[in-house]
């Protein structure tokens, strides 16, 4: 597939999905790659699939980065704010995002928000109220006797 279309990003997406731990391919190129760097070229190809940014952000440790093909240096928790840009409505970009920070830290989003763990396991409630893990995340959070408020005007969800 990456041959016959070497700027569709799903043939590196599903070629990644394949590989397992520190497994490489050799491409057609002779380029021998793994698994983070078949997800980065995927990211080239279509820089606004937010599926891209969270397949190739899943991949990484909490401090290890990773060097997108523009040259851009980032981490786990930036690839995730990315896939967020990409689609505001991937519920599982907020999830993954806040599983990814600490109990009492916070991260911007690119539209200028500052937002916590559980403002985002909230915000992946808002944009799918069927998706049982973000409750499930949002349960394990709260303090004993905490209840969880959706207000859509502090998150700034649409209305």
């Amino acid at each position: 597939a990456i041959r016959c279309e070497p700027d569709d990003e799903s043939g590196y997406s599903g070629l990644a999905g394949v590989l397992e731990g520190a497994e490489t391919v050799r491409l057609r190129s002779g380029r021998v790659v793994n698994k983070k760097q078949l997800l980065a070229e995927a990211i080239r190809c279509e820089p606004d699939s937010s599926s891209a940014y969270c397949d190739l952000a899943s991949e990484l440790a909490p401090n290890e980065t990773v060097r997108l093909r523009n040259g851009r240096v980032v981490n786990k928790k930036q690839l995730y704010v990315m896939a967020i840009r990409c689609d505001p409505d991937n519920s599982d970009a907020y999830i993954d995002l806040g599983e990814a920070l600490a109990v009492g830290e916070t991260v911007r989003l690119q539209d200028g928000r500052v937002v916590n763990k559980k403002q985002l396991f909230q915000s992946a409630i808002h944009c799918n109220s069927d998706d049982s893990w973000a409750y499930h995340r949002v349960g394990r959070i709260l303090a004993a006797g905490e209840t969880l408020v959706c207000d859509r005007r502090v998150l700034g969800w649409k209305q």
